[in-house]
């Protein structure tokens, strides 16, 4: 039996797979466009938190959010197993870009949120560039898969993010 989650899925595969085709330019980067009922301001509120409460986390050491600049870094030790991520801070320009890469000794990734004020709406570009990806390496079919589960994850993250926010706001309000 198919399930609604999977027609979804292969729904947006297929018109993945027409996009890569008609530009003909695909570089492994994956990209998607929401709009958030949220502002601007709140968003990179959001994104500057996030970042700011994992560098504590990880480091213990509390900085502000003009700490967050191009080449600012810092090393994420995971949990289990000895293995540690770099994360760097490649661009930041509140209202306009944030991006991120996170280097692992299994691959490297690279996330770019871009963004436009639209009032009390923003619209939200997410670019995940995925080194270790090689769509060229697979089958269609699997890797139109690959291609549908990841854009789904990508656009479950941003919708994530706005419930996040919204969260934030009427905690803020109460």
């Amino acid at each position: 039996m198919v399930t609604g989650f999977c027609i979804k899925h292969l729904k947006l595969a297929f018109f993945c797979q027409f996009v890569f085709n008609w530009t003909n330019s695909y570089n492994g980067a994956m990209k998607i466009i929401r709009t958030l009922d949220v502002t601007e301001a709140a968003f990179y509120d959001h994104l500057e938190r996030e970042l700011l409460q994992d560098v504590e986390a990880s480091t213990g050491r509390r900085l502000e959010a003009s700490s967050i600049q191009p080449g600012f870094r810092y090393i994420k030790r995971q949990k289990k197993g000895k293995g540690q991520t770099q994360i760097t801070v490649d661009d930041y320009q509140r209202g306009k870009r944030y991006q991120i890469t996170s280097k692992s000794p299994i691959d490297t990734v690279t996330v770019t949120y871009l963004t436009e004020g639209k009032g009390e709406k923003t619209e939200v570009s997410l670019v995940e560039d995925i080194a270790s990806y090689t769509p060229e390496k697979q089958n269609r079919f699997v890797r139109w898969f690959s291609q549908a589960m990841l854009l789904g994850r990508m656009s479950d993250t941003v919708m994530a993010m706005e419930d996040a926010i919204l969260k934030e706001d009427t905690k803020k309000a109460d």
